[in-house]
């Protein structure tokens, strides 16, 4: 018989088989990782949540920079319903979830996470009507009181007068894209200039040459007379104009102030950016501010104003007041005696007269010796209204109502939600009463019939005989009817 094959024994695995074997291995369950990433990634389905958001954002953003959105209405409207935020995303992702179930799953990236989460804080603090959102974007307008020129060059300032004769009855056009514009009574028949030009220019020479070459391009169509000043941001001029009393005006600025007294023409303003002021002015006004404050005294005729503006005082108008457009800062009327009305995106007022005043600021509203018809509607102000005489109609939302009445007591209609309503009345006035608290009680120092029930407080009867209908609601709120005292001012 032959010899056994001889079977080597087994060796162990040399160090560089093992090292082999390792990162064999290693890589597989990197692979592994990798398919189950890629399945996980095929299957899931991203969120339309993100995309819906940036097209909600930019299409509000758009809106605002167009001025169709009044951007404190929108805040305030925000801070109100915001938790809809929430809903909505939760909504939108449980029908995704519903629709791909089975199929794919629902993928909500962390971007979008974190801004549904900045939108939800801002919304918190949205909701603190103390916030004036409005103030606040004016306040990063930067780019509005920059003058670029004055960075490349230096200031070149020279004066010259001008004289100009005006045809019978004249009406003057006066258009300045840069610089201020001052309209006075003069004491001829004739038009006078006094320009104050400035030029930035890196040369003196080049600085005299543009100022001698910057003057006002005067025509006249029958009598019409226009003066147009070629200005810029780097070429201006201020501009004071004396003319006959009796001439019409009308001023068109781009950057500058426009003040005008002594007129006794028609009156017509339109200023991009600065403020207006008008003074002793018999004829009718109408004025288009678009960034800036506005004061005018003395207007014996119909005045009109419109447009965006921060601060507006106005006072002794003889004719009908009408105001219409974004107030961004206090508004102050006193002594109105023509029709008032007052309108913006988020108040209106209407009052047949203004004897005494009212003010518009920082979420109160306060009114003083007016009288009817008169209307309010607004939201988010505390509202105080004394010595009210004629009809009120008032409507009022997260804020309180205070109305005094004096005698003859007019018809009321007072409606407020999230907000108490006080109503003083003379102690020996006439009235009938009509009086509903949701979620909130009645007093009153009448003898009234009142109820209770279903959280309902309701108030009625005759005072005196009884007289026209005092008509009161108050939504989540108070009602209180006082008389008023022996001490009172009324």
């Amino acid at each position: 018989m032959g010899m056994p094959t001889q079977i080597p024994p087994p060796y162990p695995p040399s160090r560089a088989q093992w090292k082999a074997q390792r990162a064999q291995w290693k890589m597989q369950t990197k692979m592994q990782r990798a398919a189950y990433r890629a399945s996980i990634r095929g299957t899931a389905h991203r969120s339309i949540i993100g995309p819906i958001f940036s097209i909600g954002i930019g299409v509000l953003a758009l809106l605002m920079t167009m001025h169709r959105i009044n951007v404190d209405y929108f805040w305030h409207w925000y801070g109100h319903w915001w938790p809809l935020l929430l809903i909505g995303t939760g909504v939108l992702l449980a029908l995704e979830s519903l629709l791909l179930a089975g199929r794919s799953r629902v993928r909500l990236g962390g971007g979008v996470v974190f801004l549904v989460l900045l939108l939800a804080l801002v919304g918190m603090i949205a909701s603190q009507n103390h916030v004036n959102w409005q103030s606040v974007g004016d306040q990063l307008q930067l780019g509005d009181t920059m003058n670029l020129a004055e960075m490349f060059g230096n200031k070149h300032q020279a004066m010259e007068q001008i004289s100009h004769a005006l045809p019978v009855d004249a009406s003057v056009v006066i258009q300045n894209a840069h610089g201020d514009v001052i309209v006075t009574a003069g004491s001829d028949d004739q038009m006078h200039l006094t320009l104050n030009k400035t030029v930035y220019s890196g040369s003196d020479r080049e600085a005299q040459r543009e100022l001698a070459a910057l003057e006002p391009l005067i025509t006249s169509i029958g009598n019409v007379v226009t003066v147009h000043m070629p200005s810029s941001a780097s070429r201006m001029a201020d501009m004071a104009i004396a003319l006959p009393a009796n001439a019409a005006a009308q001023v068109h600025a781009g950057h500058g102030d426009v003040t005008i007294s002594g007129r006794k023409a028609a009156i017509t303003v339109n200023c991009g950016q600065g403020d207006v002021e008008l003074t002793s002015i018999v004829g009718p006004v109408q004025v288009a501010v678009h960034h800036g404050d506005f004061m005018g005294h003395d207007i014996q005729g119909d005045f009109a104003i419109s447009g965006r503006m921060n601060d507006v005082t106005l006072s002794q108008v003889t004719g009908s007041s009408t105001l219409t457009g974004d107030f961004f800062g206090d508004v102050h009327m006193d002594h109105l005696l023509g029709p008032v009305h007052f309108h913006s995106s988020r108040t209106e007022i209407q009052a047949a007269r203004l004897e005494g005043s009212a003010s518009l600021s920082d979420g109160d509203l306060t009114m003083d010796n007016a009288a009817g018809p008169i209307l309010v509607s607004t939201h988010a102000m505390d509202i105080s209204m004394k010595h009210i005489q004629g009809e009120v109609r008032v409507k009022n939302s997260d804020g309180s109502i205070a109305v005094d009445m004096v005698d003859p007591v007019a018809a009321m209609d007072i409606e407020n939600r999230n907000g108490s309503v006080d109503v003083t009345v003379p102690e020996n006035a006439k009235f009938t009463v009509q009086g509903v608290a949701i979620d909130g009680e009645i007093d009153s120092d009448f003898k009234l019939t009142q109820n209770t029930a279903n959280d309902h407080a309701t108030a009625f009867g005759s005072v005196g005989g009884g007289g026209l209908l005092l008509h009161i609601i108050a939504e989540k709120g108070d009602i209180n009817l006082h008389k008023a005292g022996a001490g009172s001012d009324q």
